[in-house]
């Protein structure tokens, strides 16, 4: 029984996710006719069609989508297989994202991680929100990003890192105050603009019980909002390592909101073009910053 080929798996499923035979010939850096070979192989090792013509591309057919899940289960063993045992030898300029509440907590030991273990990298810092990096990785302008609660857009790779515990951070000056969505939904609520995980997490935590804030205060910056905070200008949802590592902790206080915050989750993303084995091992030091600084252990 004839059974298909890596290099075959590769083709179709490139296929399958471009929707272009050209396109994917471009990733895999062979000719169109190689590829249109190694599909015209596949679909006869399983006796059915598994792309159709659409438009001025191709598409899945109902078969093929089936397939094209199996498919990607083995390619990703495959890759995971080859980069164990691959560790490039990384260098040169790459333009990293990082969250900025991830920052706030890890940059320092992280950049010099990623120093001792990559010296001839040359990393560009970009520190922004998850929802603005993601969509700068899926456009081209980032190789890399550190996201919370990524929105999974077309194209973005993501490599799971851990949990996020968040807490709701309140001015010190303002004693001990009831954490209940009625009762600080009465202060102006601090929080990044929508389509941010912060966003998200705080208006999800007000809609459990059906409320909405009487005023809210958006801004760009989670550091910038934090201070916001510390001056006693209101309340906010933040990362709980970065409410730790502000620098006027004093100012600051936890809070213990009923119900609880949901968890956050952070991803090393990286585009679906992009060399696996690179961004894995880039993911194993950025792993090992996180354990350092125990970011992941819940509170």
């Amino acid at each position: 029984m004839s059974r298909p080929s890596v290099p075959q798996l590769e083709a179709f499923f490139w296929t399958a996710e471009l929707g272009s035979v050209q396109r994917a010939a471009e990733v895999l850096n062979v000719t169109q006719p190689t590829l249109s070979l190694r599909l015209k192989q596949i679909e006869a090792t399983v006796r059915s069609p598994l792309l159709e013509r659409h438009g001025r591309g191709v598409r899945v057919t109902r078969h093929g989508q089936a397939y094209l899940a199996r498919a990607k289960i083995v390619l990703d063993a495959y890759n995971a297989l080859v980069t164990q045992t691959d560790v490039p030898d990384i260098g040169g300029l790459m333009r990293i994202g990082v969250a900025e509440g991830f920052a706030v907590a890890c940059m320092a030991a992280m950049v010099e991680d990623l120093q001792q273990d990559f010296p001839l990298l040359r990393p560009e810092w970009v520190i922004a929100t998850s929802a603005g990096l993601e969509q700068s990785l899926a456009e081209g302008q980032l190789d890399l990003a550190i996201l919370v609660d990524p929105l999974s857009l077309k194209g973005v790779r993501l490599s799971a890192l851990g949990p996020q515990a968040n807490g709701w951070a309140a001015p010190a000056a303002l004693g001990k105050i009831e954490a209940t969505p009625r009762s600080l939904a009465k202060y102006t609520i601090v929080t990044t603009p929508p389509q941010t995980a912060m966003y998200r997490a705080t208006f999800a935590w007000f809609a459990e019980d059906k409320i909405s804030p009487d005023k809210v205060c958006v801004c760009s910056s989670l550091n910038a909002a934090l201070q916001l905070v510390a001056a006693g200008l209101g309340v906010g949802i933040f990362p709980a390592k970065a409410i730790d590592a502000y620098p006027q902790r004093s100012a600051l206080q936890r809070l213990a909101p009923e119900p609880e915050l949901r968890t956050g989750h952070v991803y090393l993303a990286d585009r679906a073009t992009a060399d696996q084995a690179r961004s894995s091992a880039l993911l194993r030091t950025i792993e090992r910053t996180c354990e350092k600084l125990q970011y992941f252990d819940r509170d």
